[in-house]
């Protein structure tokens, strides 16, 4: 993401922040405070003033890239700074150049804790205010930040290290011997190289530059204002973000998942329901065309069943092994030469019954045996009651009833 593709949150020479608008040319809208922030048409970047955002400016040696993060939070421990890396580090580091034998390197820590008048929960990123903006090369940079004078010193036009000097209406003699132990410690540390002079950034600090020149031998200019840096690439950035801020955007971030998933949900349903409701007018319209043939096969069905009722009506008729004569011939085949007399025979259409005499119950229950297993007589079921034994002989009454199929 480019610059001219975001909303800056600045803050003012007085006690207030100016919205920029990087692609915009109009002047700058003013508000109270961050909290005041509605910007929600471009990504807001929120650029904080020295109070809230320390940027220390280090010169440390080759190393491997693994073990660059761990030389920085040592240099920062030495420095007595606080550093939190739970729920988000507190601190990110901008690789400003590189040579043979060091790496010239500028870490933004937020303060701790940090103010939550500050916080802007909609806002992408945050990072040093004057590390949006050009900075002159070897010079020291004096700007006046909510009343506050703040020295920023550049590298390859890049903010790499800043602090707070002073009060705006702090006495020129003391800020000139802040400003020399400034130059001082700064051309010791190396890697910036040799300081040329200072620049006062703002038409509030033009008198401030005659007070100084009069305490300090060192060359002092006044310039209007400083360029944004419109050709800053923010991808290059990394994300540095307060504690409740952070949690916002995870909250935010739950919350469109959650959205997602149940918007998800909805259109699975929807399209549930749709399937099944035209499976269901399918089905009914299958319905409907088989209720169609139903009736027209429904006369031919009529008639197809009553002929089968005709015929199987006529069955006795046309069915030899149905006939009286031959059940009694096959009846008669069954009785032993002698012991068993058949003195009446009675077929009907499903059922038969006979009635006689034997010599003893043991003759008559075997002839009823033979009945039963014989292969057309089978199809009866046969029954007989206990034959009555009256002297010499035992009566027996035998009805067999056709198996309905």
């Amino acid at each position: 993401m480019s610059a001219n593709a975001a909303t800056f949150l600045l803050p003012d020479s007085e006690p207030a922040w100016r919205l920029w608008r990087a692609a915009s040319s109009g002047k700058p809208e003013t508000l109270e405070s961050p909290a005041d922030c509605r910007e929600g048409s471009r990504p807001v970047v929120v650029g904080l003033p020295a109070t809230a955002c320390r940027t220390i400016g280090l010169v440390l040696p080759i190393a491997d890239a693994a073990l660059l993060p761990s030389m920085i939070e040592a240099q920062l421990e030495r420095r007595g700074i606080t550093i939190t890396k739970s729920p988000v580090p507190n601190f990110v580091c901008h690789l400003l150049g590189q040579d043979a034998a060091q790496s010239i390197v500028s870490v933004d820590v937020l303060a701790q804790p940090f103010p939550e008048n500050l916080a802007v929960h909609h806002a992408v990123n945050y990072t040093a205010a004057l590390r949006l903006i050009l900075l002159p090369t070897q010079m020291m940079v004096v700007v006046e930040e909510q009343g506050l004078l703040v020295l920023a010193i550049g590298g390859q036009g890049k903010l790499w290290h800043s602090h707070i000097i002073g009060a705006a209406d702090s006495a020129p003699k003391k800020l000139a011997q802040e400003l020399e132990i400034a130059q001082l410690g700064i051309e010791t540390t190396g890697g910036i190289g040799a300081l040329r002079g200072i620049t006062l950034v703002g038409a509030r600090l033009a008198p401030l530059a005659l007070e100084l020149r009069k305490h300090t031998g060192i060359a002092i200019e006044n310039i209007p204002a400083l360029d944004p840096n419109r050709g800053l690439n923010l991808d290059g950035f990394q994300k540095l973000l307060p504690a409740s801020v952070f949690e916002a955007h995870a909250a935010r971030s739950r919350k469109q998942k959650l959205v997602k998933l149940a918007l998800f949900i909805a259109i699975f349903y929807a399209v549930a329901f749709a399937a099944c409701w035209w499976h269901l007018q399918s089905l009914r319209d299958s319905v409907k065309e088989l209720n169609a043939d139903i009736a027209k096969t429904e006369a031919p069905a009529s008639e197809v069943r009553k002929t089968a009722q005709r015929w199987h009506e006529l069955e006795p008729a046309v069915d030899v092994h149905r006939y009286p004569m031959v059940q009694l011939s096959q009846i008669t085949a069954l009785m032993p030469p002698s012991g068993v007399v058949i003195k009446r025979f009675d077929s009907k259409l499903a059922e038969i019954e006979i009635s006689g005499d034997a010599r003893d119950a043991q003759t008559a229950t075997q002839f009823f045996e033979d009945l039963k297993g014989h292969h057309n007589l089978s199809r009866y079921t046969w029954s007989m009651p206990v034959p009555s034994v009256r002297e010499n002989f035992a009566s027996f009454k035998i009805q067999g009833k056709l198996d309905a199929k």
